[in-house]
């Protein structure tokens, strides 16, 4: 094999861009997600009692505060049905793009695509993606009564106003009472909406042990390595090459789009850190944060991936590259653009010329659950790097004592 070409179809167009008083919420807890070596558990605190979320199931703990009474129990048993959370439409983000990304493959060539963010989430962590999917839904709602007792609150305050300035205000005097009885309690309403905001995101602490630690110290490292990469592109699809037909040297012919990586966050979890991002041309983006992968859909959608359950593999990546060569590339050898079988160029083509074969960094992302995407990077030693980090990252969580799972 002498190389990868890139699929030449064309790139298609991208499209233009009363108070409800006395409503009841839930306290969504803080959140512990506890990587060790029998795997991810997740441990939500509340008064009186503990949850611990592992691969058997929820397992609750309850006290009786004072007497030291308690009791443990499994309540609910994992089965092998991954299952699905489903969002009603109030809870969908409300930052998403008003003009999506739209990617549509190239006829003939095979999709490199990961299966759809529904099945994607680990066992240990569904019930941890349902309770955000709910703190999202609660704050969507929360939003919506805030913003209308804050209308209803400021509709009130310019009434009373302009009652009490009236030159007859003598006969709005019932009204202003009411008035004067009303706006207290739509203004203690604002304030509870208010501090009910506060309480609808799930704050995310994230335990393992030292070694673990310093092992993602070093990935993250890496990772801004990678990130200074003079070219990254997400490669969407792929197919044989004819070498006969097309007249190349390659045995591949990819369908590559360049793609940012960067330090970011997500809505679903409150968390100190910043998650490394991948982004995704043709599916969801993939963010990295110790010991979970988030892959969040625009429509609100999303999965939440055990980091050990996650192959991220390196490999070299031979390409013949006619789009220029990246200043951090390796060149390791030259073709020509039609070839014969033995590498020589065929004269039968006009104008025929050399290319250079680049040495590129390949990263594919595997899960058994159904991620597949694959990256490509003009500094393949940086690619190689970071796929060892993030090996070393995963050895160090196995043999962490972090965990306190079930």
């Amino acid at each position: 094999m002498i190389g990868w070409t890139r699929s030449r179809a064309p790139s298609p167009p991208v499209p233009s861009q009363d108070v409800a008083c006395g409503s009841a919420f839930t306290l969504f807890p803080g959140v512990r997600i506890n990587v060790g070596k029998r795997g991810i558990s997740t441990s939500i605190a509340v008064p009186g009692a503990s949850v611990n979320v592992g691969r058997q199931g929820v397992r609750a703990t309850v006290g009786l505060p004072g007497t030291g009474l308690g009791f443990s129990t499994t309540v609910i048993p994992f089965t092998s049905s991954p299952g699905a959370v489903e969002l009603a439409p109030s809870a969908l983000p409300q930052n998403a793009p008003a003009s999506a990304k739209i990617y549509m493959p190239v006829s003939g060539m095979n999709e490199i695509a990961s299966a759809s963010v529904e099945v994607l989430t680990s066992t240990s962590l569904l019930p941890l993606r349902d309770m955000i999917a709910q703190a999202r839904e609660q704050r969507t709602q929360v939003t919506a009564d805030l913003k209308e007792a804050k209308d209803a609150e400021a509709a009130q305050q310019n009434e009373l106003h302009r009652r009490r300035r009236s030159l007859f205000r003598w006969f709005y005097k019932r009204r202003i009472a009411e008035l004067e009885v009303e706006l207290p309690v739509t203004q203690a309403e604002v304030a509870r909406l208010i501090a009910w905001e506060g309480s609808t995101k799930i704050d995310v602490t994230f335990e393992s042990g030292d070694a673990a630690q310093r092992a993602y110290a070093e990935m993250v490292r890496l990772f801004e390595a990678l990130r200074q990469s003079a070219k990254k592109w997400d490669v969407t699809s792929h197919r044989a090459a004819n070498r006969v037909a097309e007249r190349t040297t390659a045995s591949r012919v990819i369908d590559r789009h360049p793609v940012r990586l960067e330090f970011s966050a997500t809505d679903l979890i409150r968390f100190p850190g910043r998650a490394m991002r991948f982004e995704n041309v043709n599916g969801d983006d993939i963010l990295i944060y110790p010991g979970v992968a988030v892959i969040p859909r625009v429509d609100g959608a999303f999965a939440l991936i055990d980091i050990r359950e996650l192959s991220i593999s390196a490999g070299n990546s031979p390409f013949q590259e006619e789009d220029g060569v990246p200043k951090d590339a390796e060149v390791i050898g030259h073709t020509w653009a039609k070839a014969n079988k033995d590498g020589s160029p065929d004269r039968r083509f006009k104008d025929n010329h050399q290319i250079p074969i680049c040495r590129y960094g390949r990263l594919t992302f595997q899960s058994g659950s159904g991620v597949t995407e694959e990256y490509m990077f003009s500094n393949a030693a940086a690619a190689e790097a970071f796929a060892a980090a993030v090996a070393r990252y995963q050895v160090a969580l196995a043999e962490s004592d972090g965990s306190s799972e079930p």
